[in-house]
């Protein structure tokens, strides 16, 4: 068993997950109510650098293609606007306009747009505390609005909040999970952010190779950070050990469709170890069986870090 997977909130409406099951396993997701319009800007981004030819469909695009693509173009700019470049995207996947006018290769990249309608309310948007990202607003017929990261993980965690009007024609946050930290509601005015396919697969696989290398780096191992673009994400190596671990970070939901990207793949796959959440250990029995006499492994983010501790 992978795990159980919720399609549909408790009100019927389509859940965190079946959102992103409709960009990651679907050739339909352009037609998603709330991520359509995400997923039409990325194919114009995509064709805007000249990997998708005019006129090509909506059809199904899958993560590594993205990084490809965006990393490819990062990359031209060169190496410190590609690290500068790929790290803003992991680290603040929404930017003021005035921050973004500072980076040429993101902004030529055209990476950034407007708010989504979907994930504003009253001209507000608030900030997921995990992954700083805009979260989805939902309005609700008795006048308030839910307001929650479009992770799951982020959501279960607590990044959820009611957002309720004021008498003073505002609106103020009230937790609706364990997390207590409540985000500032900022203005729409005066922002951009990464569309959702961009925080999809470049924001939050980028937080956790982040945290993989500083958990790591705490170890008094030596570890690079997306050493050769996108070929991996870490290079880690410990002084006096003979072992290298080349770790290449997955976060699909979609455990069928990552399988098949890794048995369409496998030039270059001898002795990866392709790394997965821990709440995602499930997967890994599958995944072994795809890779299995290719020389990679399968492993979680917690079995990594046991591995290196203990070489």
């Amino acid at each position: 068993m992978l795990g159980k997977m919720w399609l549909l909130d408790d009100d019927g409406m389509p859940s965190s997950a079946l959102h992103r099951l409709a960009v990651e396993a679907s050739e339909h997701g352009h037609q998603a109510p709330g991520i359509g319009a995400d997923i039409r800007h990325l194919h114009s981004l995509l064709r805007a650098v000249g990997m998708l030819p005019v006129g090509t469909g909506l059809s199904r695009i899958s993560g590594e293609t993205v990084q490809h693509v965006v990393f490819r173009a990062l990359r031209a700019a060169g190496f410190e606007a590609y690290t500068w470049g790929r790290e803003a995207m992991v680290r603040t996947p929404v930017l003021t306009r005035r921050v973004l006018s500072r980076n040429t290769a993101l902004v030529e990249l055209g990476a950034y747009a407007g708010i989504s309608p979907t994930r504003q309310f009253g001209g507000l948007w608030a900030a997921c505390p995990m992954c700083r990202w805009t979260m989805r607003a939902t309005y609700r017929p008795n006048g308030v609005v839910d307001v929650e990261c479009e992770d799951e993980r982020h959501s279960l965690l607590g990044a959820r909040y009611r957002a309720e009007p004021t008498a003073v024609g505002g609106w103020h946050l009230v937790p609706c999970g364990e997390l207590r930290t409540v985000p500032e509601l900022l203005p729409v005015d005066g922002y951009v952010a990464l569309p959702y396919a961009l925080w999809l697969w470049v924001t939050l696989p980028g937080l956790l190779e982040v945290e993989l290398r500083d958990r790591l780096v705490g170890l008094g191992v030596e570890v690079r950070l997306w050493p050769f673009g996108d070929a991996y994400d870490l290079h880690v190596t410990r002084p006096g050990c003979s072992v290298a671990w080349r770790v290449d970070v997955k976060t699909w939901v979609d455990p069928y469709g990552l399988a098949q990207k890794l048995r369409e793949d496998p030039e270059g796959s001898s002795e990866l170890c392709f790394v997965v959440p821990e709440h995602l250990r499930g997967y890994r029995q599958l995944l072994g069986r795809v890779v299995r006499g290719s020389g990679a492994r399968v492993l979680t983010d917690a079995d990594l870090v046991a591995e290196v501790a203990g070489a």
